[in-house]
């Protein structure tokens, strides 16, 4: 009797090892994916700057018996490629820019005509840049006699403000200056400009920017940014993002509470201010927010 009750428990363990087997011998064979190992090409996780390439080159490879039939590429979920066909390979080299975002989960997924399915991922993290954000800078227009109006944003600690006649004095260091003007050929009322943007009729006297040697120029972008996404920035990557290099001028005219402008100065710097107060007359003020490349 014990013999047979052996003889049983080995059949038993023969049993369930041959259909263990059985399975793991049907178990679905996905399709293969892998990515190019050359100068240029992203096969792994990376940092990636603002605006910089990223080039994929991505090979499917079917499980030599059911043939490929679906091959898309999604971006933090959104779909950015999909393509559909039938054959045992895909080859796809796709190229890309770097965005705003902090990080960007890339995925790529392969489909056979059984329903087998193969996903990878690479992961491109921000590598931005960091800023200095100054919450307070008032500056008086031309003929204010309490707010220095001529601002210099080479000291990344804090902005130096000027006088007029300290202004010509520091020529090269100067960035931005303040005036309003509300006449008949002229509508700007409050305005941000350069030395280099050839403004002339509003300072007076010997120390007024037109007569400078060294007249830096700074390009100004109205952006579509609110004041909220303005604060909400702490990476040049938005800063870089905003500046329209089409859309660019020598001053920004009329500003007015919450306007949002993105800034490139002869150093190379960019930056962006939020004005946060307008007192519209030629003795008057304007306060802003700056955020700027260190």
């Amino acid at each position: 009797m014990k013999n047979l009750i052996y003889i049983i428990i080995i059949l038993m363990i023969s049993a369930t090892i041959f259909i263990s087997s059985c399975e793991k011998a049907n178990d679905p064979v996905p399709p293969a994916i892998s990515f190019k190992q050359a100068t240029g090409y992203i096969s792994a996780n990376t940092p990636a700057k603002y605006a910089d390439t990223l080039k994929f080159g991505v090979t499917a490879a079917s499980n030599g018996t059911d043939a490929l039939v679906k091959f898309h590429v999604t971006v933090n979920g959104q779909n950015v490629f999909d393509s559909t066909f039938n054959s045992p390979t895909f080859v796809l080299n796709l190229y890309s820019v770097k965005t705003i975002l902090d990080k960007e989960v890339w995925k790529f997924v392969a489909t056979d005509i059984a329903g087998n399915s193969k996903t990878d991922s690479i992961v491109i993290t921000g590598n931005f840049g960091p800023i200095t954000t100054f919450a307070n800078v008032k500056l008086g227009a031309q003929s204010n006699t309490t707010e220095k109006g001529f601002i210099d944003f080479c000291n990344c600690t804090s902005p130096t403000l000027y006088t007029q006649a300290d202004a010509f004095l520091h020529q090269a260091d100067i960035d931005m200056f303040c005036f309003y003007e509300n006449t008949v050929g002229h509508v700007n009322l409050m305005t941000m400009a350069a030395p280099g943007s050839g403004i002339t009729g509003i300072f007076t006297g010997s120390t007024s920017p037109e007569l400078y040697t060294i007249k830096n120029i700074t390009f100004f972008v109205k952006t579509t940014l609110t004041a909220a996404q303005f604060d909400a920035v702490q990476n040049d990557a938005v800063i870089l993002a905003s500046y329209d290099a089409k859309n660019q001028f020598k001053k920004a005219k009329l500003l007015t509470v919450g306007d949002v402008y993105a800034f490139k100065l002869t150093s190379g710097k960019y930056g962006l201010y939020k004005v946060t107060a307008v007192d519209g007359t030629e003795t008057g003020t304007l306060q802003i927010a700056v955020k700027i490349q260190n």
